[in-house]
Parts: structure tokens; sequence; C-alpha cells
């Protein structure tokens, strides 16, 4: 089995939400408690996991 057979269109989606989760709830939650650090943590790694998730998924139709 390939590992990039994995990252078809329901992986996609659930990564989708789980990143605009992150960017919306979790970083606004943490800047409104005072963790202004946490909270741009927060948006890169929710940014970064929609950005992993759109590439690995073109990859997987490229190859």
């Amino acid at each position: 089995m390939r590992v990039l057979d994995l990252f078809d269109m329901y992986f996609l989606a659930m990564m989708l939400i789980q990143g605009t989760v992150v960017l919306m709830v979790d970083a606004r939650d943490f800047k409104k408690s005072g963790m202004g650090v946490i909270s741009k943590k927060a948006r890169v790694l929710g940014g970064l996991a929609i950005a992993i998730s759109i590439i690995l998924f073109v990859l997987r139709w490229l190859l």
C-alpha cells in the first residue's frame, strides 16, 4: 500500500475542518485568555495543517 493513497477526499475534508477550527476558534480563545504567543502558534499550526493536507492531496493525484 502506498502512503500517498491514504490522503483521499475524506482526509482532506477532515484536515480542512480541523485547521479552520484551530485558526478561528482556538486562536481567538487563546488571545482572549491573554496568551498572545500561543495564539500566534495556533494560527501557524492551523495554517500549516491546511497547507500540508492540500499539498499531500494534490501529490496523491499527480503521482
